[in-house]
């Protein structure tokens, strides 16, 4: 695979490769909107961002200058790069559906909307999602709103 290939897996992204003493280091230019930590292995790879702007940050990935380091980033940056991307898609699309259904619900009859049915397979009931704050003040995205516990609540007034 030639330097050119191997840039453009990270199309529309790619600012620079470096090295500097024993890490190596891929600066991607990055939406502020897109998400990365949480999603590389923190023992293998390090992030740093280098500037914030008002629409992209500059993000350094980087880890030990070895083959197998720095293949293992590669496939990292490609895969947090494809979340995001696949994200911003079905962000896309839901809007897109979303717009669709208006004008439907527009252009019919009451008894017609009525009689839509959205065959959707599901084998969980819809729980909605929330950030949660945990109690070291860092959020857990996704988690939902209520978690177990083995703890016993208080005697209220019977």
């Amino acid at each position: 695979m030639t330097l050119y290939d191997n840039i453009k897996k990270f199309e529309g992204c790619f600012f620079g490769i470096r090295k500097h003493e024993d890490y190596f280091i891929l600066d991607l230019n990055i939406p502020n909107h897109w998400t990365y930590e949480g999603l590389v292995d923190k023992e293998k790879v390090a992030t740093k961002v280098n500037k914030n702007e008002s629409s992209y940050m500059l993000v350094s990935f980087y880890c030990l200058d070895t083959s197998e380091n720095v293949k293992f980033l590669e496939e990292e940056v490609v895969r947090v790069l494809k979340i995001n991307k696949d994200e911003e898609e079905k962000n896309r699309l839901l809007q897109e559906k979303q717009k669709e259904l208006e004008i439907l619900f527009q252009s019919k009859k009451l008894e017609e909307l009525k009689s839509i049915n959205f065959n959707i397979p599901t084998s969980e009931p819809f729980k909605p999602k929330f950030d949660k704050i945990s109690e070291n003040g860092t959020t857990n995205k996704g988690a939902s709103v209520a978690q177990p516990t083995t703890k016993q609540g208080t005697k209220g007034d019977k």
